[in-house]
């Protein structure tokens, strides 16, 4: 199975779960916006014939998150959850100062832990989240470039990939919440030769569905 298609499965296995399930279940669709930084530095070896190959030291991926949580302890002041997600971000424009190159990918799937506030507006759901999983990219970077006319390459890496997040839900509707804004600060670590830290900020929003409570 693609990693695509096992992102698209999970938005699918969110959204039948929450049909089915108690409150305490939900499921949210965002639009997200990544900086994926520390490009310059990387340790990825140039690929050959590339002269004026100047990098850049970010790129900007665009594209949708999707996930489900699940409420598994409340209080008077806080609701605990799980919460698992996944995100296809991608812009044609790479990591190269002086063209486009071969664009920019960040493929995540990520699992954690999500902790909501009950404020005397009780309208208003702030939470707080930390996630770990496995994030693949290619950095907007080529590798392996072939020294003819050939077809340029992209190769995917697979990371250790962190965020801390932090967001404001705004009830809507009793199965309906706007999620007006998620921030988030996190990583890519890759797994192998070439060991290496790529920081990340997201912001993210979107709506977020549940049965009523």
């Amino acid at each position: 199975m693609s990693f695509r298609k096992a992102v698209f499965l999970l938005a699918a296995l969110a959204v039948a779960t929450t049909a089915s399930a108690h409150a305490q279940f939900g499921v949210y669709g965002m639009f997200t916006a990544d900086r994926l930084s520390n490009i310059a530095s990387s340790p990825l070896p140039l690929p050959p014939n590339s002269e004026g190959f100047e990098r850049s030291n970010s790129v900007n991926p665009l594209g949708g998150t999707g996930g489900v949580y699940y409420n598994f302890k409340k209080t008077a002041h806080v609701t605990l959850g799980a919460d698992v997600r996944g995100s296809i971000l991608t812009t044609k424009r790479g990591a190269y100062v002086d063209f486009n190159g071969p664009g920019a990918r960040i493929y995540s799937v990520l699992g954690g832990v999500r902790a909501q506030f009950h404020p005397p507006i009780k309208v208003l759901k702030p939470y707080v989240q930390g996630s770990l999983g496995l994030g693949r990219s290619d950095y907007g970077l080529f590798v392996d470039m072939p020294p003819s006319t050939a077809p340029l390459p992209t190769k995917i890496y697979s990371n250790f990939e962190w965020q801390a997040l932090a967001g404001l839900d705004i009830k809507l509707l009793p199965i309906m919440d706007y999620r007006v804004i998620e921030l988030g600060y996190g990583g890519l670590d890759p797994f192998g030769t070439y060991s290496h830290n790529y920081p990340v900020k997201q912001i993210s929003m979107g709506f977020v569905f549940h049965l009523p409570y």
